[in-house]
């Protein structure tokens, strides 16, 4: 991947996670419903904020580029025509957000044939 691509995609993960800020911001402290993805003993939360960013990520993905697969945890895969695929975890850190601690973030990855 040349340079310049690899500062456009850096700047666009950075300007998603700030544009998803404030859809996380609407549920953060607002005691959430929270959903359990595992069950039988596990707990692995997933909240409305979860999936509503995660949406919003894919979306805007898609719209920019349309060729690139998308791996999330809260929606299925979506497979590249190509090596680029985007990571979202859209609220990395779901424990804390459900408790209302400020120890979470929006995380966006992008890899090349499985590399980040």
């Amino acid at each position: 991947m040349q340079r310049a691509d690899k500062a456009k995609y850096l700047d666009t993960a950075v300007e998603l996670a700030r544009a998803a800020g404030p859809i996380a911001l609407r549920y953060f402290r607002r005691g959430a419903d929270v959903d359990n993805k595992r069950g039988e003993g596990f707990f692995d939360p997933v909240t409305a904020a979860d999936r509503e960013i995660e949406a919003f990520l894919r979306d805007e993905i898609g719209v920019r580029f349309p060729d690139h697969g998308v791996i999330g945890e809260e929606h299925a895969d979506k497979p590249a025509r190509g090596s680029l695929a985007w990571v979202i975890d859209p609220i990395d850190g779901t424990r804390a957000f459900i408790s209302g601690m400020p120890a979470w973030g929006i995380m966006i990855g992008l890899v090349e044939d499985g590399q980040p």
